[in-house]
């Protein structure tokens, strides 16, 4: 078993092709879920910053006025368990809610292959991220800072995986499979850009206009 997992996670990364078709073949959506909840807490883990002393993403004196220093100390201290109760309680919602998202645009472009492959291709996909865990921590014990580039890297590669995963689980072409990929991410965009424009057609001038009938004081 331990062997079989070594192979997937090679040929994964650096044969995907091969790698994934395996996966859709003898992996289910559960084993996917797995791989995602483990990626994402090794990586939660190993970017949180220990050093909760000098950790600069909350300064101290922002809340000084408003909490006692321990109080402050104790809340700070919990982040960590904070993020891996999100990890666990929420990441196979988001993972579900993905697969169910793909899974519907893919059989609008006539996609043949089964829920439960894709959720598993999808799920061993974020194997790259695990590179942020070791940026993470080559940042924390060195005085290097390449955790944005490595980030990058491993978005990019996971998103290749996504798509190669719908093309060897739906046999479509490279294009169909990068369409059906980036359809919801363009629906999103669009009816958010639509919101955005609606919202100043026709909130704007209202706005403009209460602020017209807006009763003026004098000043002393």
């Amino acid at each position: 078993m331990f062997k079989n997992f070594l192979d997937d996670f090679y040929d994964i990364l650096f044969n995907p092709v091969k790698g994934l078709q395996r996966v859709a073949e003898y992996r289910n959506i559960w084993q996917g879920l797995v791989v995602y909840l483990v990626v994402s807490i090794v990586v939660s883990l190993a970017t949180f910053n220990v050093d909760l002393s000098t950790a600069p993403w909350v300064p101290p004196e922002l809340f000084a006025p408003y909490l006692l220093p321990d109080i402050f100390a104790i809340t700070r201290s919990l982040i960590p368990l904070l993020t891996l109760f999100i990890q666990v309680f929420f990441g196979p919602l988001y993972f579900f809610l993905m697969v169910a998202i793909l899974n519907f645009v893919t059989g609008l472009l006539n996609g043949k292959g089964k829920t439960t492959s894709l959720g598993a291709v999808l799920g061993c996909s974020y194997l790259p991220f695990l590179l942020i865990a070791a940026g993470g921590l080559l940042e924390r014990y060195s005085a290097f800072n390449v955790l944005g580039l490595i980030g990058l890297i491993a978005f990019l590669w996971s998103m290749g995986l996504k798509i190669t995963g719908i093309k060897v689980v739906h046999g479509f072409s490279w294009g169909r499979a990068a369409l059906a990929f980036f359809m919801p991410i363009i629906a999103f965009a669009t009816s958010f850009l639509l919101f955005i424009l609606l919202a100043i057609v026709f909130l704007l001038p209202m706005v403009m206009q209460a602020l017209e009938n807006f009763p003026e004081y004098s000043t002393f």
